[in-house]
């Protein structure tokens, strides 16, 4: 079995969830080295027994690759891994120096370890900003790292492309959600017509434009007026109050809070529309697919590489026109039926694709490829 270690300074439902799949593999032996994550964010994570082998180390995830209790803890440990894990993201770079020289120690003693990254193509800085220290730590981290999976095959080829790593240590796997767990309480079908849902699932912060989404909302119901149409919102967060206030205004919008259930998440996927978040994306996209949704965004250097797994006005849209540009395509789609349930089905096309069981297969073979 190849024993690993993955570096986890932040450990939510979602990564929760594949990784104990990935740890059901009989060739994996995994174990977690989990950070404090995002306090106060709304990230929400879940309590059960899992098949890998999970630590702690009370560090929030902004100092993991900072924090000398990291660096001991895996110090203790290092040895007894073949692969240990580190996303290759600025704030880790401290920990994956100290990393390379417990690798070096352990060639030295006549032991293999080897270090590997799930990661994105290019690190950034805020606002999806590429800076020059940005390519110098990417190409840092790409060069002495022994592999290197990113989250999608667009990133991977364009990787490649850039001379930033041999093709040779490269792979990639699509980041995914548990779609076992969706699968279990879900049959897939076309939307309800009345009444017409959105959906917004996600952490509720700022850089997810949800004063945005509202805005969209209210004008929205002035272009449909004679449609049934209500707006219902997943999540917690900095921003839980003002969708609650919101929510008072106006009994068309319902907020549920945090549910990362598959059970209560399944007839709210089923009867919505479309999942739509004018910001900052991510696992979203994936979970919107595995229903069979499409899903509406903006387009920008800041958002995450699961971008890549929409194709614009095929199973989701790019918002990229004027505000009233744009409400007119949403109207399009939320009104038009066959065009909907096209859309659906694409997405759904997407959402096998992207299926928990091809990523494990990805990151089994990222590790066990000679």
């Amino acid at each position: 079995m190849i024993k690993t270690l993955w570096l986890s300074p932040n450990f939510n439902h979602y990564k929760a969830r594949f990784l104990n799949l990935l740890s059901k593999d009989d060739d994996i032996d995994l174990h977690v080295l989990r950070g404090a994550g995002r306090r106060g964010y709304g990230d929400k994570e879940i309590e059960q027994n899992w098949n890998f082998e999970l630590s702690e180390v009370s560090v929030p995830k902004k100092n993991y690759g900072f924090s000398l209790n990291v660096a001991k803890t895996i110090k203790e440990k290092f040895n007894d891994f073949q692969w240990v894990l580190i996303s290759a993201e600025k704030k880790n770079f401290p920990l994956f120096i100290f990393l390379l020289w417990l690798r070096f120690r352990a060639k030295r003693n006549g032991k293999e370890v080897k270090i590997i990254s799930y990661c994105h193509p290019l690190i950034k800085s805020g606002n999806g900003k590429v800076t020059k220290l940005d390519i110098f730590l990417s190409k840092i981290y790409f060069k002495n790292l022994d592999r290197v999976i990113f989250y999608t095959e667009q990133g991977y080829n364009w990787a490649i492309k850039q001379n930033y790593i041999k093709k040779e240590k490269a792979y990639w796997a699509n980041n995914t959600i548990d779609t076992n767990e969706v699968l279990k309480y879900y049959n897939y079908t076309h939307p309800t017509r009345y009444p017409i849902t959105i959906l917004f699932i996600g952490r509720l912060i700022a850089s997810k434009r949800i004063p945005l989404l509202l805005e969209y909302y209210k004008n929205l119901k002035l272009k449909m007026v004679n449609d049934n149409l209500r707006l219902e919102i997943i999540g917690d967060g900095p921003l839980l109050s003002s969708v609650e206030a919101a929510a008072k205004l106006d009994n068309t919008i319902i907020c549920h809070g945090s549910i990362i259930d598959e059970s209560i998440i399944a007839p709210i996927m089923s009867r919505s529309s479309i999942v739509f978040i004018p910001g900052h994306s991510g696992l979203s996209i994936n979970h919107a697919f595995a229903y069979g949704r499409p899903y509406v965004t903006s387009d920008g250097p800041s958002q995450p590489p699961e971008v890549d797994y929409i194709i614009n006005a095929v199973n989701g849209y790019f918002l990229k026109d004027s505000f009233e540009e744009n409400l007119k395509t949403l109207v399009e789609l939320l009104t038009n039926k066959e065009k909907l349930q096209l859309f659906c089905d694409n997405a759904k096309t997407q959402g096998e694709f992207l299926s928990v069981e091809n990523w494990v297969k990805q990151i089994k073979n990222a590790l066990l490829d000679e």
